[in-house]
This record gives C-alpha cells, sequence and structure tokens, in this order.
C-alpha cells in the first residue's frame, strides 16, 4: 500500500514520467490475479476443483500477454527515451530512423 501511495504522490508532482504507467498497470493486474489465483488453487473442497482448471487455461495465456506487454513499453520507453542524443542505444536506431 505504502509502494502505491508514492508512486501515486511522485506521478501527481511530476517527478514520474506518466507514460511509465503503461508498464506499471498491467503488472499491478498481473499481481492481483497472481493473488487471486493463488486463492483459488488453494481452497480446499471436496471433489474436482474445476475453478482452477479454469484458471490455467485462461489465465495463463492473459498472465503472459500481461508481462510481455510490460516488458515490450518498458523496453520501448528506455530506448525511446535515450534516442534523442543521436545515435542508436541497445542497438535500436531512435525513431525508426
Amino acid at each position: 500500500m505504502t509502494g502505491a501511495v508514492v508512486l501515486v504522490r511522485r506521478s501527481l508532482r511530476g517527478a514520474m514520467d506518466q507514460r511509465w504507467w503503461g508498464v506499471l498497470g498491467p503488472l499491478v493486474a498481473l499481481g492481483l490475479m497472481a493473488g487471486v489465483g493463488w486463492r483459488i488453487l488453494t481452497a480446499g473442497g471436496i471433489g474436482a476443483n474445476i475453478g482452477a482448471g479454469l484458471l490455467i487455461i485462461f489465465g495463463t495465456p492473459v498472465a503472459a500477454g500481461l508481462l510481455l506487454w510490460s516488458l515490450a513499453w518498458a523496453f520501448w520507453l528506455a530506448t525511446q527515451g535515450r534516442g534523442h542524443e543521436g545515435g542508436a542505444e541497445w542497438g535500436v536506431a531512435s525513431r525508426g530512423m
């Protein structure tokens, strides 16, 4: 909770670039999914745990998509932000030039 407050406060004060919320948002959603998923997978009960199977079938691709989105967006922001000084950084040309 404290981390979220710090991030929001820094974002509102302009100390953090707003574009990084495109990375943080999917990671927060992934964390929430992991918590709910863990609760479903470890739920006690008699009989088949159908929720666990559905979670694995449908939750895994969604989680992978969120993670890949965050990684791609972070990579794009990191390379795009530094490319203004000229020259290619990390082997990637700035702004497609």
